[in-house]
């Protein structure tokens, strides 16, 4: 009867050493990722707080019907910006775009224009520009 004592005892030891063995790898790793997230996610906080634009203004061309809308954008922050990874919405509608300037990118101090094309309906209408960091500007406009 001693013997199988002591069998089972160094059965469930080496069970503990392994079970052991494999929480500590996996804590490990998943405390690695969180770790990895955590310092991604200051890295995202930090280049949204030095991202800023500003609607310089907004020109649509003359009422025929349909219009085309010219946006006068500044880039007021520190950050250099994607041009052509602009979201802009027209009346909460997500529009496409074009603009004339070869480089994509956008540097800090830089005035650029852009335009959208096909828009329509009198009155009040509002326009966002979303940045690729998710930094907006707003501006109204009449048509």
């Amino acid at each position: 009867m001693g013997f199988e004592v002591s069998v089972v005892a160094i059965i469930f030891f080496i069970s503990a050493v392994l079970m052991g063995t494999f929480s500590y790898t996996t804590l490990s790793s998943s405390s690695e990722i969180v770790g990895d997230a955590s310092a991604e996610q200051y890295q995202m906080q930090h280049i949204r707080l030095q991202t800023d634009i500003k609607i310089e203004d907004t020109i649509p061309d003359s009422f025929t019907g349909n219009y085309n809308l010219t946006v006068v954008l500044s880039n007021t922050g520190s950050e250099t910006l994607g041009f052509d990874e602009l979201n802009v919405l027209v009346d909460g509608n997500l529009q496409s775009y074009t603009y004339t300037d070869v480089a994509a990118t956008w540097t800090p101090a830089e005035t650029r224009n852009l335009t959208v094309t096909g828009l329509s309906g009198l009155g009040i209408h509002r326009v966002k520009v979303v940045t690729e960091n998710g930094v907006s500007a707003y501006a109204s406009y009449l048509v």
